[in-house]
């Protein structure tokens, strides 16, 4: 892994690339992981009701074993998911007007026995986006690494900032690393219902000493499966910056999976719509998929 060199953290892209790299899709992003976790007694359904607006106040109830319960639903030994993702801008007159952009990518996911998250995003089409690919690995403790390669110049950026959007395709590490609800106390506020589904709404407030571009973060966790079905991400002006909503999950070799989600970038004016392809889980992917010399490798190609 440190065979190469690499650029320091700070490089930024250019404007153009910034764009490009955002386009290219921010992953399994947000608090949820493509994953919703394994088959519960009783299956979650999300259907296409109208949301019901919080109403039962509930804040006797111990957020703790909610989102401990949460935060264990991700337990794949690996997973290869193969998605399409049309981007297009907030504006509905610029949709309209170039429509969405159709980018097709494969993500390679593994949890290691030290702790530790391998994550790849590989592009597949357009032939373009294949220098976005890029590697993302959790620590333990929480440090997260990113790592693209170049090859114009025959490098590898790499970036550690947890706080900078244009560190590696246009969203945060953090986000990259599925949101990393431990960085945050959580409460309860209401029970609702939410198209359908019987969900608590969980508002985290950032933990002090803890770094996030999201100082507060609030998802609705279905009862059934303890899966979020919907996150927002608020901005140090408590602005809503990002927005996640599922429209359907399947079970999957026993994993409830997210097959269609939104994200709407709202301080970016993008918009991304997720459809999963084709998911398997627990392959015994190779470590060396995980590697600089895989990444530059098809990056190359």
């Amino acid at each position: 892994m440190n065979k190469h060199s690499h650029c320091n953290s700070s490089i930024q892209f250019d404007r153009n690339n910034r764009s490009a790299v955002f386009l290219s899709i921010s992953i399994s992003l947000l608090l949820v992981s493509i994953a919703c976790g394994t088959k519960p007694d009783r299956p979650a359904t999300l259907d296409k009701g109208n949301s019901a607006p919080a109403s039962i106040p509930a804040p006797a109830i111990d957020a703790a074993p909610i989102i401990e319960r949460y935060r264990a639903l991700d337990n794949s030994r690996d997973s290869t998911v193969k998605m399409r993702a049309l981007i297009s801008s907030g504006s509905e007159g610029a949709a309209a007007a170039g429509g969405p952009r159709q980018v097709l990518l494969t993500m390679y996911r593994k949890h290691q026995s030290d702790g530790r998250v391998l994550i790849l995003a590989e592009f597949t089409a357009p032939e373009e986006e294949r220098d976005r690919d890029g590697l993302v690995t959790v620590l333990p403790d929480g440090r997260i690494e990113g790592v693209r390669y170049v090859q114009s110049t025959d490098s590898f950026i790499v970036t550690t900032d947890l706080m900078s959007e244009d560190a590696l395709f246009g969203f945060t590490l953090q986000e990259l690393a599925d949101g990393q609800p431990e960085r945050y106390d959580f409460t309860i506020i209401s029970e609702e219902t939410f198209e359908g589904t019987a969900c608590y709404r969980a508002e985290g407030r950032l933990k002090q000493g803890s770094e996030s571009k999201f100082p507060r973060v609030v998802l609705l966790i279905s009862k059934d499966s303890g899966a979020a079905v919907r996150a927002e991400f608020y901005d140090n002006h408590d602005q809503l910056a990002r927005d996640l909503m599922v429209s359907r999950t399947e079970q999957v070799a026993g994993h409830w999976t997210r097959m269609r989600w939104t994200i709407d970038n709202r301080a970016r004016g993008k918009k991304i719509d997720f459809e999963v392809l084709d998911v398997t889980y627990d392959q015994n992917l190779k470590d060396s998929i995980f590697t600089r010399e895989h990444l530059k490798k098809i990056a190359s190609r």
